[in-house]
């Protein structure tokens, strides 16, 4: 059996790229200004499939696995610094969900197979 076409999951599971948007977009940080909150809201409407695809898994995963960004941050930071390190825990709170999963892989405490879904 041939692997399915973003298009093909996003049909599947979601219906329409329009509802996998809007459902990627309720778990979005959104910008405090209207206008850059509009640009955003554009921006995500015309991501493509897989990239739409690729940040909604992303939150899944951190979702079951850590429950929150923040606790992913903190998992990170412990496995890097036994103490902690508030300076490098807030640098990874800048990052995307998809940076922060690889930087978990780094350390060890996902697997490679859990980031392909």
């Amino acid at each position: 059996m041939a692997k399915k076409t973003p298009l093909q999951i996003v049909k599947d599971e979601f219906g329409s790229k329009a509802a996998l948007a809007e459902k990627v977009l309720g778990v979005l940080d959104r910008p405090e200004d209207d206008e850059d909150a509009q640009a955003f809201e554009h921006g995500v409407k015309t991501m493509s499939n897989t990239k739409l695809l690729r940040l909604w898994n992303a939150h899944q995963l951190v979702s079951s696995k850590f429950g929150s960004k923040a606790e992913l941050v903190d998992a990170i930071t412990k496995a890097r610094f036994k103490g902690g390190n508030e300076d490098y825990a807030r640098k990874l709170g800048t990052f995307t969900l998809p940076k922060l999963l690889d930087v978990a892989r780094q350390h060890n405490l996902i697997k490679i197979s859990e980031l392909s879904r």
